[in-house]
């Protein structure tokens, strides 16, 4: 009897041990979500972005990217140091970010209603449409598409998480058919849209400065079907990071300004 009370009594102890422990580890992820005077403590600016020739690329001892350059000037603006995560998937990128992982996700995000209520967006940092890839109507391996009523029925390809299968499924409403969206996990639309080239997939969407480059590369190419208007696009914080929201959005005043004299 007395040895069965002292195991309940182990028992219970451990159970409080790891209890107390699983609280504390808990209270030390809640400062992780940092802002603008953590990140100046920590001398670490942690940001989110792709790794392509429009976030973040490699090439031999030069690194290269859209964002990369914007971050880098950023950066050196608010005297950060940063460090660098790969992410294609922006859906997971966000929850990363919430969970404080990131300081920032730095990639062209369409601004949108439903993405305001996950994220604080920075001031508009360019305007773009979302266009369907796909390639030439001399091409007849497939069927062209002309405009959105002809999407029905069809397979878009895009990444997995994308911000473009909102606007395809809000689209499918519009139409009032089924447009069926396949996720592929890993890719950007820029490696879907030189898959479409290719002729391994059929459609893609993608935003139309990003298509446009490509299509001096890839002439067999067309972008002629719009899936959006224009949207203003910019990066995504915290929605608790208001003073280094902030900064950048002060930083991106300036260097809107100083653009707007040239």
């Amino acid at each position: 009897m007395v040895t069965r009370k002292r195991v309940f009594i182990s028992m219970l102890c451990s159970f409080l041990f790891v209890y107390i422990i699983s609280n504390c580890t808990g209270k030390e992820e809640q400062v992780l979500l940092r802002d603008y005077e953590e990140v100046v403590d920590a001398g670490v600016f942690r940001v989110a972005v792709e790794y392509s020739p429009s976030g973040y690329f490699r090439e031999n001892d030069s690194v290269y990217g859209v964002q990369y350059q914007l971050v880098e000037e950023l950066a050196e603006r608010l005297g950060f140091k940063v460090e660098y995560f790969f992410e294609a998937n922006m859906q997971k990128s966000i929850e990363d970010l919430n969970s404080g992982k990131y300081d920032m996700v730095a990639r062209f995000i369409p601004v949108t209603t439903e993405l305001r209520e996950k994220v604080a967006f920075t001031e508009s940092l360019t305007l773009d449409k979302q266009v369907l890839v796909q390639r030439r109507p001399t091409d007849t391996s497939f069927v062209y598409v002309n405009n959105q009523l002809e999407l029905a029925g069809k397979k878009i390809t895009v990444s997995e998480g994308s911000p473009y299968i909102s606007r395809l499924n809000n689209l499918a409403k519009e139409i009032g058919d089924v447009i069926m969206v396949e996720e592929l996990p890993d890719y950007d639309c820029e490696m879907l849209s030189i898959m479409v080239a290719k002729g391994d997939i059929d459609y893609t969407v993608c935003d139309f400065e990003t298509a446009s480059r490509l299509q001096t590369e890839y002439p067999q190419l067309s972008l002629q079907t719009s899936i959006s208007f224009s949207q203003l696009q910019a990066w995504a914080l915290r929605k608790d990071s208001e003073e280094l929201l902030d900064s950048v959005n002060c930083w991106i005043r300036e260097r809107t300004a100083l653009n707007d004299k040239k």
